[in-house]
């Protein structure tokens, strides 16, 4: 079974499930990939929450709170994995 962690952009998800079947597509519907999208569309925004700019990083103050941000986006990417590694 493929887990997929979408929700950082519900269209991309739901997108990217439908190549998979549409690649792999089977004559039958037993012969399609198994697979488990968890749309967890509640992770903090990435650009926001990262700093993407540069000039973020060159700044030794606001590094720490990217740094902060940064983790929390981590801690949420890693919850969505965990919950589709018990699936």
């Amino acid at each position: 079974m493929i887990g997929i962690l979408g929700g950082m952009g519900t269209q991309a998800g739901l997108d990217f499930c439908n190549k998979l079947a549409i690649l792999y597509r089977g004559k039958i519907d037993q012969e399609y990939p198994l697979f488990l999208l968890f749309n967890k569309s509640n992770i903090p925004g990435r650009p926001e929450s990262i700093g993407v700019q540069t000039k973020n990083f060159l700044n030794r103050k606001k590094n720490k709170k990217i740094e902060k941000k940064y983790s929390l986006v981590l801690k949420s990417l890693l919850h969505g994995c965990n919950i589709l590694k018990k699936k």
